[in-house]
């Protein structure tokens, strides 16, 4: 089917004869070619979410675990989002079934079917996306927002409250959300209770006070004063038992839960007591996370009042206040990857590289952060002028599965290092890639004129045009 044409309009059941002869290809294990008798359907019943999308996605899922490579270059430009948007339903529809688990493609199914209006379809990505949340390791709170906006508009306050609470779980501070959460339990309570049966709000909450305390316990509504309240239970908890560490840190946790440097001060005293009195390491390490906090709130104060002096001063002197701290802690735990990352990171910015080097090289077996270990290992190599060892652990890289985000970061890095090796016809051909998958990165254009211009010069244009 031609990536971007699509039928206008929905023609019931006469999508079947595709979704029938997809199914019987499925059996077979030809994964690509069911794919696009799937499409072949969905795009004669957009909104046929039994037979169409949700079988789709299962062969997409199979398929992703037969080894079933991404989405190419070619797919990336031929299916971009356009004016039609059953054409841009279908091509959302492709790229997803190559590449199930990415977050994007799933939105753009969801935005696609939004303008179709295919409610059921619309539902049932927010269904896929919240299990993608809940599964992320770093949730993202502008994808739980969405989502939680669409629940509430198509009335699904259930599903609505838990990604509305997943998203305050990010930020427990946000007042704003905290509201909003409160407003969807009570559509949540009224609706699961009826109570609106007669159309007046009023008369359904007969007991406001009960209500409130309802909606807080349920949805975990966590507004200042409830805070102030668990602040106070947790002090209570701690003073019969101060020297037990649940207690210690139950009262440490209440503390932190409102942004606020009074209580995150109260909260250093708490640990720096423990710490003084049993020796457990775990104390001055929170106190640290504390400092860096604040630090960090600080920093962003300088920056919104417009003060980029004063916001770079205080940036160096975060710097070194968290070098010492992880360097502290690489010593107290020297098996611990993430600290080995999080120092070597922060030695890379320092530019202490060849401290950098060792720390990133031991950081870069943890799997969680392989990628990103590898991205600053890279980093400091070049910095130090190792430009083959750079070019060869960003290719190193390149080899794992990664976000388009991440793969144009390490495919710019390669190319500056090749060029700067004047392996130009190499550095053009990454840096090509990447205008390929943004036109606007950085100063890729550039850089591809540049390669360019090299190759031009030592008679090699040719090859590279």
């Amino acid at each position: 089917m031609p990536e971007t044409q699509a039928a206008t309009t929905e023609q019931p059941g006469k999508g079947e004869t595709f979704f029938k002869r997809a199914g019987e290809v499925a059996e077979t294990g030809n994964w690509d070619f069911a794919i696009e008798l799937y499409l072949e359907g969905i795009a004669r019943e957009p909104g046929n979410l039994e037979r169409g999308h949700k079988p789709l996605r299962d062969v997409a899922l199979k398929r992703k675990m037969q080894g079933g490579k991404g989405p190419g270059l070619r797919d990336t430009f031929k299916r971009r989002p356009g004016k039609d948007p059953l054409a841009n339903l279908i091509n959302a529809e492709y790229m997803l079934a190559k590449d199930p688990g990415s977050v994007q493609y799933m939105e753009r199914v969801l935005q696609a079917a939004k303008k179709l209006e295919l409610t059921d379809v619309v539902l049932w990505v927010c269904g896929i996306l919240l299990e993608t949340q809940r599964q992320a390791k770093k949730p993202s709170k502008r994808v739980l927002l969405l989502i939680t906006k669409l629940y509430n508009q198509h009335e699904r306050y259930a599903r609505a409250v838990q990604s509305c609470q997943m998203a305050l779980e990010l930020n427990p501070n946000d007042l704003e959300l905290m509201q909003q959460l409160n407003d969807l339990s009570a559509k949540y309570t009224i609706q699961k209770g009826k109570y609106d049966q007669e159309g007046d709000f009023t008369k359904s909450v007969l007991d406001l006070d009960k209500q409130k305390a309802l909606m807080q316990k349920d949805a975990m509504v966590q507004s200042s004063s409830y805070l102030i309240q668990q602040i106070e239970r947790a002090r209570a908890e701690y003073e019969k038992a101060p020297a037990l560490p649940g207690k210690i840190n139950a009262f440490v946790d209440a503390l932190l839960k409102i942004e606020d440097e009074s209580y995150e001060n109260q909260a250093i005293d708490i640990l720096a007591k423990a710490h003084k009195d049993t020796g457990s390491y775990q104390f001055k390490s929170r106190i640290g996370d504390i400092r860096m906090r604040q630090m960090t709130r600080r920093y962003n104060k300088l920056l919104a009042a417009g003060d980029k002096e004063g916001a770079v001063k205080h940036a160096k002197e975060q710097l070194e206040f968290e070098l010492e701290e992880f360097i502290d802690r690489a010593a107290n735990y020297p098996t611990d990857l993430p600290i080995k990352y999080e120092l070597g990171r922060r030695l890379f910015l320092g530019g202490r590289y060849d401290e950098a080097i060792a720390s990133l090289q031991q950081a870069q077996r943890d799997p969680r952060r392989h990628l990103q270990a590898l991205n600053y290992l890279g980093q400091s190599f070049a910095a130090k002028g190792w430009l083959r060892e750079a070019a060869e652990t960003f290719q190193r890289a390149l080899e794992a599965e990664m976000t388009e985000e991440r793969e144009k970061e390490l495919r710019y890095s390669l190319g500056d290092a090749l060029f700067k090796l004047e392996q130009y016809a190499e550095a053009r051909d990454e840096f090509s890639r990447v205008a390929q998958m943004d036109y606007n990165f950085k100063d890729v254009r550039q850089r591809v004129d540049a390669a360019d211009e090299k190759l031009r010069g030592s008679g090699e244009g040719a090859s590279a045009s």
